[in-house]
């Protein structure tokens, strides 16, 4: 009975502590905890027993998302392989509210939340915290000229003293907010920090920062290497804190997960592939190979290719012109049979190896056998879309953009160019539009959006790139 009384007294604690000590939101971000129930007991035991791992993330493009149909993301990528290695099942839990994950770890409905997630003090008093995953700092997010203007210069940020009356817009409950303010305290400087509405992420302020509608943000630096692709005129150099640990949190009563999860991330193999899978998703040179600016290709006077016969051959089963096709095989992989990408994808048509394996072709096949697959993909989406876009123009956007993406990411953006008032049928100025929007998360988590969130800046320059290099070889070789 005392025991009882002794462990209610102690949870009541707890939860009292719980109620004013912040949660957290992805990119560092942390809200308050409204409330959470006490953790269950299950520990590694009960998940070997389950035969599976529960992992909580949220969309995104360091954490989890859908590419070409297949789960990609670091955090995510890297409980897999520690699923695999403690020998059981991986199920992907996603959500937008990181409170919800804290709650749902909780209650065992999940085991661990990988979500770029900072280890702070505060955090590990109600958490067990793995040991660092890898280290990041917070950057400023800063334009480089003025809006429309890429002509003139502004004066960036590159000292704390500089930010006196300067205006910054991050989330209250969050890290950089906290950072902010330690930096007001010990510089001396009064900042203009902006409270950002809790429905606009780290993304869209990013880009509310490029377009000039915030003057400021600030992100991690590992996020910042993805986003600098996509926003040029962005500054992201200047570092606001020195190194901070990302780590996987787990139930505080989960010892022995934690335990083993240390046992992993500390082998020699795995610090090797932490190490690669980092550069993968946060080197932007690894994720757009071939995605920098644009060139048309140069030509020779009597071919486009090498492999112009193959092409020749096997644009009849799809009813292409062949200058189609290796336009495709070019933009995918320069001609190179032995390219392959940040995501896995290789040979001349760069085909995930399940999409490869599926229309027989294996990872060692890169020429002929690549190219029949390819088109064997290509026919298949043919198919998908036969019904759904009866303009043949526009049907053939349609099959470039799932090519390159996969069609689920495109039938959810034709419900958001529904959503909005445009055309769902109509690539250009439409659903290209609304494919953009899938990067934003007020967008992506709309009801009725399957496929989440989408590096949609890549499909969205694909299709064009093609179409501009298929009219380039038209020109050349009639």
């Amino acid at each position: 009975m005392l025991l009882s009384r002794i462990y209610i007294i102690m949870w009541l604690f707890l939860l009292g502590l719980l109620l004013v000590f912040p949660g957290c939101k992805s990119s560092s971000e942390e809200s308050d905890i409204p409330h959470f129930s006490p953790p269950v007991l299950f520990d590694l035991d009960s998940i070997k027993k389950r035969g599976k791992l529960i992992l909580l993330t949220e969309n995104g493009p360091s954490t989890y998302y859908q590419y070409r149909g297949q789960g990609k993301g670091f955090d995510y990528e890297m409980v897999k392989a520690f699923s695999k290695w403690l020998g059981v099942k991986l199920e992907v839990r996603v959500l937008d509210d990181v409170d919800r994950m804290f709650e749902l770890l909780n209650k065992g409905e999940g085991d661990i939340i990988a979500s770029n997630l900072t280890i702070t003090p505060l955090r590990k008093r109600f958490a067990l915290f793995s040991d660092t995953v890898y280290n990041t700092r917070q950057v400023l997010v800063q334009r480089k000229f003025a809006p429309g203007k890429p002509d003139s210069v502004l004066n960036l940020v590159s000292d704390t003293s500089a930010l006196e009356g300067y205006g910054i817009w991050v989330h209250r409950y969050s890290s950089f907010y906290s950072q902010l303010k330690a930096i007001e305290e010990s510089a001396g400087v009064d900042i203009d920090i902006h409270d950002a509405p809790g429905e606009i992420n780290t993304d869209d302020l990013i880009r509310l920062t490029a377009d000039g509608e915030v003057n400021s943000t600030v992100t991690d630096e590992n996020l910042a290497m993805i986003q600098q692709y996509d926003f040029p005129e962005l500054d992201m150099s200047f570092a606001i804190t020195g190194e901070e640990a990302i780590g996987w949190a787990m139930r505080s009563n989960a010892p022995k997960l934690a335990k083993k999860v240390d046992e992993w991330l500390n082998k020699t193999d795995v610090k090797k592939k932490v190490s690669s899978t980092f550069n993968k998703y946060f080197t932007p040179e690894k994720q757009f190979g071939f995605r920098g600016p644009y060139v048309l290709p140069e030509l020779s006077a009597d071919k486009i290719s090498p492999y112009d016969s193959l092409f020749k051959k096997y644009s009849k089963e799809i009813n292409w012109d062949w200058r189609l096709l290796a336009s495709l095989s070019y933009q995918e992989s320069r001609f190179n049979p032995y390219a392959e990408s940040w995501s896995g994808a290789f040979g001349l048509m760069q085909l995930m190896p399940e999409t490869a394996l599926r229309f027989g072709c294996d990872t060692n096949q890169r020429e002929e056998p690549n190219i029949r697959a390819g088109v064997k993909y290509i026919n298949h989406l043919q198919r998908f879309w036969k019904e759904r876009i009866r303009d043949p123009q526009e049907q053939l956007k349609f099959i470039l953009a799932s090519y390159n993406i996969g069609p689920g990411h495109i039938l959810d953006a034709q419900k958001i160019a529904a959503h909005l008032g445009k055309a769902d049928t109509i690539w250009d100025g439409h659903v290209a539009e609304a494919l953009l929007l899938k990067m934003q998360e007020r967008y992506y988590t709309l009801e009725g959006i399957k496929h989440g969130y989408c590096r949609a800046t890549e499909p969205y320059h694909f299709v064009n790139k093609i179409m501009s290099v298929y009219q380039h070889y038209q020109t050349k070789f009639k």
